[in-house]
C-alpha cells in the first residue's frame, strides 16, 4: 500500500508540474489514490512486442480515458501463414516489386530446407524437397510472380 501511494503521490505532482487543470486529475484518480478511473479495455492486453505492465506500473497512466490500441496480427503469425513457394529450379529471386517493395535477393535452394527471404519472410524450397505434411500449403514460382506483379498480398 505504501509503494502504491507513493506512485500515486509522483503521478500527481508530475502532473500538477505540467499545468494540467486540476479538476481533471481529481477526475482521472479515485478516492484510493492508486486505481485509475476510465482505463480502456484493452489496458491489461500484451501490446504487439508482448509487453505487459503489472495493474499499478506509472506506464499505464497513458491509457487514462483512451484505449489501448492492440494489433491482433502479429507479423511471425502472418509470415507462418503465408504459403511456401514451390520452385523447379536450384535458385530463385525474391522481389516484391514497386517503389515500396525490396530489392531482389538470390536464394540458393540446393539444400533440402526452406530458404527464407531476409526482406519479406517469403519462404521458397525446391519442389523435389516440398512436402505438404512438413512444409504446408504451397503456390508455384509462376503463381509467386502473379502475386508480386499486384502485389496482391
Amino acid at each position: 500500500v505504501k509503494v502504491k501511494t507513493k506512485m500515486a503521490a509522483l503521478i500527481l505532482r508530475h502532473l500538477t508540474q505540467s499545468k494540467i487543470a486540476l479538476p481533471v486529475i481529481a477526475r482521472t484518480f479515485s478516492a484510493s489514490a492508486h486505481c485509475c478511473i476510465n482505463e480502456g479495455a484493452n489496458y491489461d492486453k500484451p501490446t504487439h512486442t508482448g509487453q505487459v505492465w503489472d495493474k499499478d506500473d506509472y506506464r499505464n497512466i497513458r491509457f487514462v480515458d483512451r484505449d489501448k490500441l492492440i494489433n491482433p496480427s502479429w507479423a511471425i503469425d502472418l509470415i507462418a501463414e503465408d504459403p511456401v513457394v514451390v520452385v523447379n529450379a536450384s535458385h530463385v529471386w525474391s522481389n516484391s516489386c514497386g517503389a515500396l517493395g525490396h530489392p531482389k535477393v538470390y536464394i540458393n535452394l540446393d539444400k533440402p530446407e526452406i530458404g527464407v527471404c531476409g526482406y519479406s519472410g517469403r519462404k521458397f524450397i525446391q519442389k523435389k524437397y516440398y512436402n505438404k505434411t512438413e512444409h504446408g500449403d504451397s503456390i508455384t514460382y509462376d503463381e509467386y510472380l502473379e502475386q508480386m506483379k499486384g502485389d496482391s498480398r
